[in-house]
């Protein structure tokens, strides 16, 4: 129980730091920043913002997102579930 909790407020650590990248990013408050919100179409991110937003993640969590997993990002919950994978490939 205690390996499921550390591991849920870690994800919940991490939610937070990219939410508050993409806040930093695009200009909008974090709190009205939802899971299923579109980077481009919700929030208004252009390719240069989305460029930077994983640049920032990069190199805040010391890790190299894959451009494939890139390309396919379209809401904050599949660029939060990208981090999570990597970081945990990267961890092995």
């Amino acid at each position: 129980m205690a390996v499921l909790s550390e591991v849920l407020s870690r994800t919940l650590e991490h939610e937070k730091i990219v939410t508050d990248i993409i806040s930093r990013t695009l200009l909008v408050d974090a709190a009205s920043i939802e899971p299923g919100h579109r980077l481009v179409e919700d929030l208004g991110a252009d390719s240069l913002n989305l460029l930077e937003i994983v640049l920032d993640i990069n190199e805040t969590f010391a890790i190299e997102l894959p451009v494939e997993g890139v390309a396919q990002v379209r809401r904050v919950e599949d660029l939060l579930g990208l981090v999570l994978q990597t970081l945990d490939v990267s961890m092995v």
